[in-house]
């Protein structure tokens, strides 16, 4: 936890690197072609400036803050864990670190704040190493801003890192970085849910709703750096994706305790979606006072304030909780979003990525999936946020 005390303050279409040199859109980057899981979701702007032929090592350059990041992929017998590579890395490098082991994902995973010369630069960024699942090796990141700029760019750096994946739950569950800084909790805060008169008992980790309010108001910082740039629209999505992914470890006992509730009640999937998207609609609205002017999900269900964007959030995490194809759509004309998630019943939709989502309005009592005002059906000024798998 110490090497956060100055980062908190400070607050899919996959492609390989080896083929993207002049890499500008980002999104969900796979790393290494024999583990398709193992990848990466960049913020918006970095481009390979260099690679190695054989495909273990990358360096890459962000146009939107002078930060630089090496990739670097070890096989199963090189190092014995992820303490050993990131300290065998920093040792070649000449760092000066302060380094803190844990797991995450179930593998020994280790995070450094670090300091170097490159030259006669004075260098400061962040690395981290993680073993990956099924001893299929190890995996390093480095990045780093020159010291003068490094205040400026390390939530840039952290984001950067936490959006490291090595397995397919990493897809759904809080980053690297986020879950160093707060290690789930052995208190559990009880919540007390009354979705269409089912009573839900479920429970919270203790820094579950400090932790996601930590990532938002990060991830939102960085998403301040892309206005009017032109990458704008995919720093909007890695915004939301990076939320979602957080979220839904958080809500994953939320999500299985609803569902018990309300599944032997309900008719189909989207009778069940509807009971949810009914809830949603009956929540208290409220504009969030930081920064962001976005609600954390666990402090929705602990009864906070919340509105559109926030409560779409929820319904598409919640809905893929329970195995159905959800997302959300945002747009900047009609300072809105909604849910959307695939059902076969008859109503409005939006078609993204061949697939069509019934829209989900959260925010106006009594309208059912399929139902959007007229005003606002215009597939055009509406970007999906679609997530991974």
């Amino acid at each position: 936890m110490a090497i956060f005390m100055k980062a908190k303050a400070l607050i899919c279409s996959v492609a390989l690197f080896a083929g993207l040199s002049g890499m500008a859109s980002a999104d969900i980057v796979s790393i290494s072609k024999d583990h398709p899981l193992l990848a990466l979701d960049l913020p918006e702007g970095y481009s390979v400036t260099s690679a190695s032929k054989d495909g273990s090592s990358y360096q890459l350059r962000s146009s939107v803050l002078p930060v630089s990041l090496i990739v670097k992929l070890y096989g199963k017998d090189v190092y014995a864990g992820a303490r050993e590579a990131l300290e065998d890395n920093l040792t070649r490098l000449k760092a000066k670190s302060d380094l803190e082991t844990f797991r995450w994902r179930n593998q020994d995973a280790a995070l450094a704040e670090i300091s170097f010369r490159l030259g006669a630069a004075s260098m400061s960024g962040y690395a981290a190493s993680a073993v990956l699942p099924e001893d299929a090796g190890t995996v390093v990141l480095l990045a780093w801003a020159g010291e003068k700029e490094f205040a400026g760019s390390a939530n840039l750096i952290l984001s950067t890192i936490d959006g490291l994946c090595i397995d397919y739950g990493s897809y759904f569950s809080p980053g690297l970085v986020t879950s160093c800084a707060y290690p789930a909790a052995d208190r559990q805060v009880e919540v007390n849910l009354d979705i269409g008169g089912q009573k839900i008992r479920t429970a919270l980790s203790g820094n579950d709703n400090e932790a996601s309010e930590y990532l938002i108001e990060r991830e939102y910082e960085i998403l301040t750096l892309y206005a009017g740039n032109p990458a704008w629209q995919e720093a909007w999505k890695r915004y939301y994706r990076m939320i979602y992914r957080d979220s839904c470890g958080r809500l994953r006992r939320p999500a299985f305790d609803i569902y018990n509730a309300l599944a032997p009640v309900s008719v189909d999937e989207t009778d069940l979606a509807q009971r949810l998207l009914d809830w949603t609609q009956g929540l208290g609205y409220e504009r969030e006072k930081n920064n962001s002017d976005f609600a954390s999900l666990p402090s929705m269900l602990m009864g906070g304030g919340s509105d559109c964007d926030s409560r779409s959030m929820m319904l598409a995490v919640l809905l893929r909780a329970m195995n159905m194809d959800s997302c959300i759509f945002v747009s900047a004309t009609f300072s809105h979003a909604l849910a959307g998630f695939v059902s076969s019943h008859p109503g409005h939709s939006f078609t993204a990525e061949g697939k069509k989502y019934l829209m989900g309005e959260t925010t106006s009592k009594g309208l059912t999936w399929g139902k959007l005002s007229a005003e606002m059906d215009d597939p055009g000024q509406w970007i999906a946020v679609i997530f991974p798998y």
